[in-house]
């Protein structure tokens, strides 16, 4: 189950971010393995000459069960139909469509529905409305975590604190030896509120992108605002007051409550994303809810984690480059925190 896990998250991150290298893979890819031609079938010029090739001979290759489903349902408005598709054909590479599709009319319907609209495509991923207040005392045995709730009837907003347990875990990484990744484990207990946060380098030379960071939530389901919806990034910042700065990469909703962000590749990007996720002392995790409703989740680092990060990078051989002064690193970056 976790392996089934592992590859599809790791063929989603593939699919979405080769937007921000450029890989233009997408419908003509699926277009590909739909109506990939025979091993035998003859050799052409073109592509098109070899299927039409493949055609006249009569050895064009059938479609899949699950490329005839997926023409039967492309161009559906219903949810349930395409949440359907995916869970009978969610090892193709059709349900990686269908499940774009169904954050596109999800979307859609949130935005004639809410209030407060939908969090912008192409900007950073912003902090307000919720705009954290004054810092609550806590007994300091722990690193601090701090949610921000979005509240129509206070504009300031609600605020639940917990902590946050810093520590490394070794990961099983198959063919080679066990990597370390830095773990957060965040309990909010006044909004019944957990979350795991692992952070990763990447190793898969297929996937554009530097690290991966995974989050898994755990909220009741009676809990006013319903599940966690989205997460559109992840911004890091200098103290719970300072306004976050957004990491360059693209979040993913794998399954209910599981994310993924995938830390940008491109050079001048991942320079900027290692400096400030070692200089910065909190994470911000904008969340969207079921109902449309936001909030943040402000997560401190604490001494136990500005080790446990210092103990990973070292292990990566990442620290000594992330901590030398950069000559010229922009400000903002080019950030794509916030592009879906």
């Amino acid at each position: 189950m976790m392996q089934d896990r592992s590859a599809a998250r790791g063929f989603i991150l593939r699919v979405l971010l080769s937007a921000l290298v450029g890989l233009p893979i997408g419908a003509a890819r699926a277009e590909d393995l739909a109506n990939k031609p025979p091993l035998d079938a003859p050799a052409a010029g073109s592509n098109d000459g070899a299927r039409q090739g493949a055609a006249l001979s009569g050895n064009a290759a059938p479609k899949s069960e699950g490329a005839e489903a997926w023409d039967a349902v492309k161009d559906t408005t219903n949810p349930a139909l395409l949440e359907a598709f995916v869970k009978r054909y969610r090892n193709t590479f059709f349900a990686v469509i269908a499940m774009a599709r169904l954050a596109e009319l999800r979307e859609a319907a949130a935005a004639k529905t809410s209030p407060f609209g939908t969090l912008p495509a192409t900007e950073p991923v912003p902090t307000s409305p919720i705009y954290p207040g004054l810092a609550i005392a806590t007994d300091r045995t722990r690193p601090r975590a701090v949610l921000y709730d979005e509240d129509p009837t206070n504009p300031a907003g609600r605020q639940f604190v917990g902590s946050v347990a810093w520590r490394t875990e070794p990961i099983k990484a198959e063919g080679r030896p066990d990597e370390l990744a830095a773990r957060a484990d965040v309990d909010v207990p006044s909004r019944g509120l957990r979350v795991t946060i692992s952070f990763r380098r990447n190793l898969d030379p297929s996937l554009p992108a530097s690290h991966v960071i995974d989050l898994s939530f755990q909220l009741p389901t009676d809990t006013g605002g319903g599940g966690v919806a989205n997460v559109p990034g992840i911004l890091v910042k200098s103290n719970e007051q300072a306004r976050g700065e957004p990491l360059a990469g693209l979040a993913v909703k794998v399954t209910g409550g599981f994310f993924l962000v995938g830390l940008s590749n491109v050079a001048v990007d991942r320079e900027r994303n290692l400096k400030l996720l070692l200089e910065r002392s909190w994470f911000d995790i904008p969340i969207v809810y079921a109902n449309q409703r936001r909030g943040i989740l402000a997560i401190e680092k604490g001494e136990p984690g500005e080790q446990v990060f210092k103990t990973a990078f070292t292990a990566w051989g990442q620290y000594s480059a992330a901590v030398q002064p950069a000559a010229d690193m922009p400000s903002g970056g080019s950030s794509n925190a916030g592009r879906r």
